[in-house]
């Protein structure tokens, strides 16, 4: 099989780079951190664990979970914003341009670069992810699962910092407004549903009618989250299943809602729409052809 040039090219300049070492070395750290608590709590000191004490070791899978999440956060879009903007400064990208790669297989060649970080952190957290089979309530498949969410995941915050470094002519502008728009979908969404509840609650209140409160289809605003898929692929693991319905349930009764139910399958689907949407129009934001 034939890799991507840009690939290659990437992977061979982030393998002479202690930088990505280091991060998987920290990464993998924090991780073995929160395993050595796990096994070192109460019932361990004592030479067993209790029945309570097995959910020790599960909260801590969750915790691992959601780490590699938000360290998919704070990294992807530092590596993806700079992807083409940085080609741009160091005028490179005109270069690339004149080759036999068209604009498309170049933003591919840059997502992928992004996405092997991703990879490299995932697969090897995997040990410290797997301990908590020991215990039970977790398997194989629900392993690689969290991993293929953690790809997915990585693949839409890519493409964010990948369209955002087309569209600015500086590395930090583009990083800057990379993280931006990553802290809006993960933190700004929930605000907003928030803040809109609270506004609709003191008008009821104020024009003296007391009911409860609906936000209708604005809880569909969670499917550009991050974060609500993967917070549903979680609790249907270790948790009842219907954690992501509670926290819809606190915006309007959706206790019938097929969407809410849904959420996780939608979500992914809608991120993946977005992502080739982005994509497409940063290839076409660098293609020569359209100046």
């Amino acid at each position: 099989m034939k890799l991507n040039p840009v690939f290659q090219s990437e992977v061979r300049r982030n393998s002479r780079s202690m930088r990505i070492s280091w991060i998987i070395f920290g990464g993998n750290l924090m991780l073995a951190v929160i395993v050595a608590v796990s096994f070192l709590g109460a019932g361990s000191m004592q030479g067993y664990v209790s029945a309570g004490q097995y959910q020790i070791p599960i909260r801590c899978h969750m915790l691992m979970c959601y780490a590699l999440f938000f360290m998919e956060c704070l990294l992807i879009p530092g590596i993806a914003g700079s992807s083409i903007a940085g080609e741009r400064e160091r005028r490179t990208l005109d270069i690339l341009l004149t080759t036999n790669l068209n604009p498309w297989r170049i933003i591919v060649g840059k997502l992928e670069a992004s996405l092997s970080l991703v990879f490299l952190l995932a697969f090897s957290a995997l040990p410290s992810m797997a301990m908590v089979m020991i215990f039970g309530g977790v398997g194989l498949t629900e392993l690689l699962t969290e991993v293929l969410f953690l790809v997915v995941t990585g693949i839409f915050i890519g493409s964010i910092g990948i369209f955002c470094s087309a569209m600015c002519k500086k590395t930090n502008m583009a990083t800057i407004l990379s993280y931006l728009l990553v802290v809006a979908l993960v933190v700004g969404t929930v605000l907003a549903l928030m803040l809109w509840h609270y506004l609709l609650t003191v008008r009821m209140e104020n024009s003296g009618v007391y009911q409860e409160v609906s936000l209708g289809a604005g809880i569909y605003l969670l499917l550009l989250n991050p974060l609500a898929p993967y917070f549903g692929l979680i609790s249907g693991q270790l948790g009842n299943g219907y954690e992501l319905q509670t926290m819809a349930s606190c915006f309007g009764d959706y206790g019938g809602s097929w969407g809410v139910r849904h959420m996780v399958i939608l979500g992914i689907l809608v991120q993946l729409l977005l992502s080739a949407l982005l994509l497409l129009a940063a290839g076409k934001k660098i293609n020569p052809l359209n100046k």
